[in-house]
């Protein structure tokens, strides 16, 4: 217990540096996927009612009805804005109650804004100190670090966090009386309804202990603690697996097994995790060349993940992970990895891929705007010509690159047009000529394809504008 409360507070501790360090980067990122607003809060009090249950402290949620249960937005960013004050109440409570409300404030015709209060019966804040602890690596006094503990990042993270969604932060708090954090952040609306949702839907991808039991893994990793730790989660999973000591070792495995998953360590003597991951992906007749590789690694910085993913990694995981954290990537990869499966055998089947353009992303993104979706198709129609032409002319000298960055640059404009089958074309262009598995022709086509396509979409993009 001792070690991992010591490890916990470690890894919070480099969770927080990391996200500052991405914050100043301008390299933190936010999702736009529908999730249960009302199934967050609920566990979020379950989890806390059940860290708090040797202190005499009530854990209480109050949720407006008037929010469609549904929305659209980052749900893993809210739920650590939440937690991360939720942690604080509970801290500075020693008896009482904390909770959270959740409170509509505007109604949108395709948007909410909703207001999330954090409230606690606390120590509280005096007054002169409330404007300086949003500041990094500040508390409200000494005598509040040596009694709590703490770093004093956590408020500048969730600050910076809510306003990098549109929203804001502020503070109601009396010394002794408690303390309320209110944060204000907008959410799109989502189509499904919360009649339509069976009582258990879960918010994020899961594994069944059945599921679990039937996944078959290659774990590459050098460390024998490392091998101990990760060898000890499988089993209680109950599921297959062999360990390969190093790169080497695992392409020979690999030759021979197909496996669900790989876990691949960077860092290896022989040959790393990298160098093993292009060889498995650029071997046609390797039995795992499509299959999903999580990479694994302690040094959680930009560069390191930039070369994984480039070299065919599917995800990445920062060493020392939780068991809960390992299932959520690897369940969310084969849920990933289940649907490229389906897309590319439609692809494969049809090969004269139907175009098809729809709005409703980027009304959502601008709540109706209708000026802003003109803007944005306009924008599409003058720079997609040049860059589809610009992929010709680098086709004819050999430059790959500049095929496969101008594919990358098409790719989220397809998909705010709803050119989902584009949008498709130019992922696959980018990424095999970043795993240098495309041939000249193949690329050629997939380029020729994007061009009668998108010349195609340009007329229905004009009639949809002109019935605006």
């Amino acid at each position: 217990d001792a070690l991992r409360f010591s490890a916990d507070s470690l890894l919070g501790l480099i969770d927080n540096i990391l996200d500052l360090s991405k914050i100043e980067a301008g390299e933190l990122t936010f999702e736009n996927k529908i999730f249960n607003l009302q199934q967050l809060i609920q566990s979020l009090q379950r989890a806390f009612q059940f860290r708090l249950r040797e202190k005499p402290i009530s854990v209480v949620m109050d949720f407006d009805e008037r929010i469609e249960f549904m929305l659209i937005g980052d749900p893993t960013r809210l739920n650590q804005i939440l937690t991360n004050l939720m942690g604080n109440a509970s801290k500075f409570t020693q008896r009482g109650t904390i909770g959270v409300r959740a409170k509509l404030l505007k109604d949108h015709p395709h948007s909410y804004d909703i207001q999330f209060s954090v409230h606690d019966t606390g120590i509280g804040i005096p007054k002169e100190k409330i404007d300086i602890i949003f500041e990094n690596f500040k508390q409200a006094d000494l005598a509040t670090t040596r009694r709590f503990g703490g770093t004093g990042l956590g408020l500048t993270i969730v600050k910076e966090i809510t306003e990098m969604q549109g929203g804001n932060i502020r503070v109601e708090s009396e010394p002794d009386q408690g303390s309320t954090f209110i944060v204000e952040i907008p959410f799109q609306k989502s189509e499904t309804k919360n009649r339509e949702l069976p009582i258990d839907i879960h918010t994020e991808n899961i594994l069944s202990p059945e599921q679990l039991s039937k996944l078959s893994i290659l774990v590459v990793e050098d460390n024998d603690m490392n091998q101990k730790l990760i060898s000890k989660i499988l089993n209680i999973w109950k599921c297959k697996f062999e360990i390969a000591r190093n790169g080497l070792e695992s392409l020979e495995k690999s030759k021979l097994i197909k496996y669900d998953i790989i876990l691949m360590d960077i860092h290896m003597p022989e040959m790393d995790g990298v160098e093993a991951t292009l060889q498995i992906r650029t071997d046609k007749t390797n039995l795992n060349v499509k299959t999903p590789i999580i990479a694994l690694t302690a040094a959680a910085l930009l560069e390191e993940k930039n070369r994984a993913l480039e070299a065919g990694m599917d995800a990445f995981l920062t060493k020392p992970f939780s068991p809960k954290k390992l299932q959520q990537i690897i369940a969310e990869v084969l849920f990933e990895y289940k649907d490229k499966k389906s897309d590319q055998k439609l692809s494969k089947d049809n090969d004269t891929s139907e175009v098809s353009v729809d709005f409703s992303y980027l009304y959502e993104f601008s709540n109706g705007d209708k000026n802003f979706v003109i803007e944005m198709v306009n924008t599409f129609m003058r720079e997609s010509p040049g860059q589809i032409k610009e992929m010709e002319s680098a086709l004819l000298k050999d430059d790959l690159e500049t095929i496969r960055k101008n594919a990358h640059r098409l790719k989220p404009n397809y998909m705010m047009l709803g050119m989902s089958a584009q949008q498709e074309i130019a992922l696959k262009l980018e990424k095999n000529i970043a795993q240098k598995t495309a041939t000249k022709a193949e690329i050629e086509t997939a380029i020729n394809r994007l061009k009668r396509e998108t010349q195609t979409a340009y007329q229905l993009l004009s009639n949809k504008i002109m019935e605006l």
